[in-house]
């Protein structure tokens, strides 16, 4: 007799049914149906955020989760999915968290002069059939591109052998090095690229013109590794701990990877193997998911993967829709977790034609170079999840229902929800908006204690400290309030102490100052919607002036479209890798002081 329990999991684009044994975790049938959901620690009941609406026969409530949860959650019968056991036909209901709304407008690309790809355009005449001196078609091809060696699909093969009509007829190849890849019909020629920026949270991509560089589009969409773990030492950790982790990995990017690129293709009506070469970058971690090498020793001292340098590798041995002889080329690492994201930041901004500069890369895996003089030096900095909403009890990703400001306006406290609906949390620049804002009010000292008594509006005492509640649920879509409190306030602490300590620590590195810094560029989303004034407010960085911060989007993904349009971007890219010295924070003698100091909030 099966006794498999049916458990019902609704979401955004619809029902769904998962099969679970007795006793199974509802955060398993979620998984076993291949649907992402929040949760920082992969299931593993540590981060305490993979809450879901649960109805039917399932456990009792486990101290963890009542203690993470809020009264209002609890009331509605929300859970933490990896703490609650199936014990009856249940459902369960989730919330979308697709990013693409956000992502939109932050790439900022401009189509490059003068493209100089690595793909070329050969135009040539194939011989029509000659009944007195019949010739295989291959064989008049070959012909008729003398000199060079032919990779080309039976797909091209039979293309043209539709255009074989007995007369002859034009064609246009594409080539790498002296390699034909793809031929078309002359005057119909498309030859594509796909430049590719892998995110611990999420993916993003642009679809170029490698003949004349125009965007053809862009994409963007979670990746699915986060259903094993938010950050990527917890990746690391379910690879070692399982043997076929490293291939459930490698299989969740490359369908979201290729679901990118296959929606991006249909938009133009495209082939697949229009897609000659393809640039990818990432921090090391996700570039060796990528790949399907082994992350191991990134997981430990002294964070040594498998190859740092430029990487090149076939389209086929990958499996992405491209064409199977084309190139996908990973941009250098520097070390450690620097990876070639950074790098592509610094071609994007041209980081060897200024003087001195900051960029400031803060995501889940976060990054700072600094450049002054001859010198560039960089460092990572372990800022966890709390800008990307992690660790904060009403935290979210930067998306359609998260409050991106807010600000005081005769004395009230006014927010921006993004997508302009009511407000399902707050995303990292709102969280950092708030602490400015209760700095300003006193609601909060400098030591991050909150003053309750202070502040305009409802608090109450929970587990996680004194609690203000932020916006009331009669106002938000779920009626749940959100809400912030002293746990929250220490999370933020942390994370902004961390990067303090790395911007600092590169400044004595290089025996430089705030007055000496031309530019400070926070690249990403988080940084696309900080406001200066309140990153200086708090303490994030060093007295620089308002107007030398500036957010520049998306700049690793455009960094990646210079190094795919651009044949000398690659040996730029190379140049710095070299040339950009590591800082490890953990080893330097000043770490401890100056991340204490950091947890101020002036």
């Amino acid at each position: 007799m099966d006794d498999r329990l049916k458990v019902r999991i609704h979401t955004a684009s619809g029902p769904l049914v998962s099969w679970v044994d007795k006793g199974q975790k509802v955060w398993d049938s979620v998984q076993q149906a291949g649907i992402i959901q929040r949760g920082e620690c992969g299931g593993r009941g540590l981060c305490l955020k993979c809450k879901a609406r649960v109805r039917g026969e399932v456990s009792p409530p486990t101290d963890e989760e009542l203690t993470a949860l809020t009264p209002e959650e609890i009331s509605q019968g929300y859970r933490l999915t990896c703490k609650c056991r199936v014990l009856g036909e249940t459902s369960v209901y989730l919330e979308d968290i697709g990013i693409g709304d956000y992502k939109a407008g932050l790439l900022r690309y401009e189509r490059y002069p003068g493209v100089l790809s690595a793909i070329r355009t050969v135009h040539t005449h194939i011989p029509g059939f000659d009944r007195k001196n019949p010739i295989p078609l291959l064989e008049r091809i070959q012909g008729a591109f003398k000199g060079y060696e032919l990779e080309i699909t039976p797909q091209d093969l039979n293309m043209m052998a539709q255009l074989d009509k007995g007369e002859g007829f034009r064609v246009t190849g594409g080539l790498f090095d002296s390699t034909v890849l793809r031929i078309r019909p002359e005057g119909s020629a498309s030859f594509l690229g796909i430049a590719l920026d892998i995110g611990t949270t999420s993916l993003s991509c642009a679809l170029i013109d490698l003949v004349n560089g125009e965007l053809l589009g862009e994409g963007g969409t979670l990746n699915s590794q986060i259903a094993y773990g938010r950050d990527i030492m917890t990746r690391i950790s379910y690879v070692m701990d399982d043997e076929e982790g490293l291939k459930v990995l490698q299989d969740k990017v490359m369908r979201d990877v290729s679901g990118m690129i296959r929606t991006l293709l249909s938009k133009l009506n495209a082939d697949p193997e229009d897609i000659l070469e393809m640039v990818v970058v990432g921090n090391p971690v996700m570039l060796h998911l990528f790949l399907g090498a082994d992350p191991r020793g990134l997981g430990r001292a002294p964070y040594v993967g498998l190859f740092r340098d430029e990487t090149e590798v076939r389209g086929g041995s990958l499996g992405v829709p491209m064409h199977p002889a084309g190139r996908v080329l990973l941009l250098p690492q520097i070390a450690g977790f620097l990876g070639a994201d950074i790098i592509a930041c610094l071609l994007a901004i041209d980081g060897g034609s200024q003087a001195s500069f900051l960029v400031i890369d803060i995501g889940t895996n976060g990054e700072i170079v600094l450049k002054h003089k001859d010198l560039l030096l960089a460092c990572s900095v372990a800022a966890g999840s709390a800008f990307e909403g992690g660790d904060i009890t009403s935290g979210m990703a930067a998306r359609t229902g998260a409050i991106d400001r807010f600000w005081l306006e005769d004395g009230k406290l006014n927010y921006n929800v993004i997508g302009g609906i009511k407000p399902e949390g707050i995303c990292g620049s709102g969280l950092i908006d708030l602490l400015h804002v209760f700095l300003e009010t006193e609601v909060l000292d400098e030591t991050g204690l909150i003053h309750a008594e202070r502040y305009n509006g409802a608090w109450r005492d929970t587990e996680r400290g004194v609690e203000l509640v932020i916006v009331d649920g009669s106002e938000t879509d779920s009626g749940i309030p959100v809400v912030f409190n002293q746990q929250d306030v220490r999370q933020l602490q942390l994370a902004k102490a961390a990067v303090r300590a790395g911007v600092d620590i590169l400044m004595k590195e290089a025996g430089t100052a705030p007055e000496d810094i031309d530019e400070v560029m926070f690249a990403g989303a988080f940084g696309n919607y900080l406001n200066p004034e309140s990153v200086l407010g708090t303490g994030m960085l060093p007295q620089f002036q308002p107007g030398e911060i500036k957010a520049i989007g998306n700049a690793a993904l455009r960094g990646a479209i210079a190094a795919l349009l651009r044949i000398p971007e690659r040996e730029k890219a190379q140049q710095y890798a070299r040339k950009t010295r590591a800082v490890e924070l953990a080893d330097h003698p000043d770490f401890s002081r100056v991340f204490v100091a950091g947890m101020a909030l002036k």
